[in-house]
């Protein structure tokens, strides 16, 4: 594996592998299963969990990292495909990337939206970029509609605790006073769909997810079998699922800020996966 940017690049039967090698490193750690190696850790934006958890991580296997946050302790770097560099950045992905990797042997990233542009964040083309200039092996971190890892980990903490595979997964929303990324939501809404559950989203009228984000889980719920009893969470399923995404009306960009109501009409729509 030398890319891990979207549960979506991975068969179900792929992503149960790699469960079990977490579950069997977990049961059965290997201090220097990573000796010598070095994970470099690009992070353009904030992170608690993931950037601990990564660097916790590597330690446990042997390993080491390094950090780079962009413009606290480092040069500003420019995204921007073209830009004149007269502003504040001194470095260009185009060249900081491919040194950071020369320093290690794999790097990971995280690379918000910039919540200007829908169609611009869905494209993820900065992310794109620099995931293009990385000659070694590379994880998405999150960028602006992923955050395969926190994906991953969710799968596995249902897993733990014997969450059915073809149970149901409700995606609800809830009011937030300022507008937040898409990655969480999305990932989790795949991740869901991906394992073979039965899946809601319920929201207000107005905040639906883009029709990308909710074709891409659809055709999720369509590829993926049903699972199998609960009591056998790593079992591969046999029969075709009953996972169901929910349409909307056109889709809203982010969940913006707004006034708070005490009751929000909210609407749990649900489809099923087109036939063939």
């Amino acid at each position: 594996m030398n890319r891990f940017l979207d549960l979506a690049d991975f068969s179900r039967d792929q992503v149960v592998d790699l469960l079990d090698l977490a579950r069997s490193l977990q049961q059965r750690p290997e201090p220097h299963a990573l000796a010598g190696k070095i994970l470099g850790l690009l992070f353009m934006n904030p992170s608690l969990r993931t950037l601990s958890s990564f660097q916790a991580g590597m330690l446990r296997l042997g390993g080491a990292s390094f950090v780079v946050t962009p413009g606290q302790g480092t040069w500003q770097v420019e995204t921007r495909t073209g830009a004149v560099m007269s502003g504040g950045a001194a470095e260009h992905v185009r060249e900081a990337i491919p040194v950071l990797a020369s320093y290690c042997d794999a790097l990971g990233l995280r690379a918000f939206a910039e919540g200007k542009d829908l169609a611009t964040d869905l494209a993820e083309t900065p992310f794109q970029l620099m995931a293009s200039l990385c000659s070694k092996p590379f994880i998405n971190l999150e960028s602006a509609i992923n955050h395969p890892c926190q994906a991953l980990a969710d799968w596995k903490t249902m897993d733990d605790l014997d969450v059915p595979r073809s149970g149901k997964f409700v995606l609800s929303w809830v009011y937030h006073p300022r507008a937040l990324p898409l990655a969480v939501p999305a990932a989790t809404l795949h991740m869901a769909a991906q394992r073979g559950m039965d899946v809601v989203v319920l929201r207000p009228e107005g905040y639906a997810l883009p029709d990308a984000i909710m074709h891409k889980a659809r055709a999720a719920a369509a590829a993926t079998p049903r699972a199998g009893p609960a009591s056998a969470p790593a079992s591969r399923p046999a029969q075709p699922p009953a996972a169901r995404a929910a349409p909307g009306p056109a889709p809203a960009r982010r969940r913006p800020a707004g006034r708070r109501r005490s009751r929000p009409r909210r609407r749990g729509c649900r489809s099923r996966p087109p036939r063939p």
